[in-house]
C-alpha cells in the first residue's frame, strides 16, 4: 500500500483511489492514516492530485466518466467489462481465483499491463510509476485505449436493440437473454 502511494504520487497523474485496510486487516475496521506515507493524505488534498475515498466508490460512474484514462483493477469479470464496456485500459493486480486468467486474456488482447500479481510479491513505487506512465503517456497506452474503444463499441453494439428497424433487430446479449426466458417460460414444469 506504502509503494502503492508513493508511485501514484511520484507519477504526478490525478487519481481517485478507493481505499480499504490492507491485506490481513478486518475489511469493515477504519481506515488508519498509518497505512499510507506521511502526509501522502494532505499533499494529495493540497495538489489536488488525489482522491482518497474511503471504502466505497461508484466504480461505473467513475469507469463512465470521459476523463479517466485507465483502471487499475483485481480482473474480476465484472471490473473487466464495466472498464472494457466504457473503453477504459486496465493496469492489472489480479489476486485470486480466475482473476489470473482474465489479465493474462486481456494483455494479450492489448488492453491491459500487469502491473502485480498476488499480493505476495514485491511492488516499487518505481514499478508502479513506470506502468502509469506507459499507459497514460506511452504510444502503447494509446493502442491500448483504440483497442479499448473498439471492444467498448463491441460490447454496446451486443446490448443494443435498433429502434429504427422496429425492435426487431437485437444486439447477441439481448437475444439471448430473450432465448433463456422464452425457453424458461415455456418449460413444462415437473414436480
Amino acid at each position: 500500500m506504502m509503494e502503492l502511494a508513493l508511485g501514484l504520487e511520484k507519477s504526478g497523474k490525478p487519481f481517485i483511489w478507493v481505499l480499504r485496510p490492507p491485506t490481513g486487516f478486518d475489511s469493515k475496521s477504519e481506515f488508519k492514516s498509518e497505512w499510507l506515507p506521511e502526509g501522502f493524505a494532505e499533499r494529495m488534498t493540497e495538489t489536488k492530485k488525489g482522491f482518497l475515498v474511503k471504502k466505497w466508490a461508484p466504480q461505473l460512474e467513475i469507469l463512465c466518466h470521459r476523463s479517466t484514462g485507465a483502471f487499475l483493477s483485481h480482473c474480476g469479470w465484472n471490473s473487466v467489462l464495466e472498464s472494457l464496456s466504457q473503453g477504459v485500459p486496465i493496469i492489472g493486480w489480479p489476486l485470486y481465483a480466475e482473476q489470473p486468467y482474465n489479465s493474462k486474456m486481456i494483455q494479450e488482447v492489448g488492453v491491459s499491463v500487469e502491473l502485480a500479481r498476488g499480493n505476495e510479491g514485491e511492488l516499487s513505487s518505481e514499478d508502479v510509476q513506470k506502468v502509469i506512465e506507459q499507459v497514460m503517456d506511452g504510444s502503447k497506452g494509446e493502442e491500448m485505449r483504440k483497442k479499448a474503444a473498439v471492444i467498448a463499441e463491441k460490447i454496446s453494439a451486443a446490448m443494443r436493440e435498433d429502434k429504427e428497424a422496429g425492435g426487431h433487430q437485437k444486439g447477441s446479449s439481448i437475444r439471448s437473454v430473450d432465448d433463456f426466458l422464452a425457453t424458461i417460460t415455456s418449460a413444462k414444469v415437473v414436480i
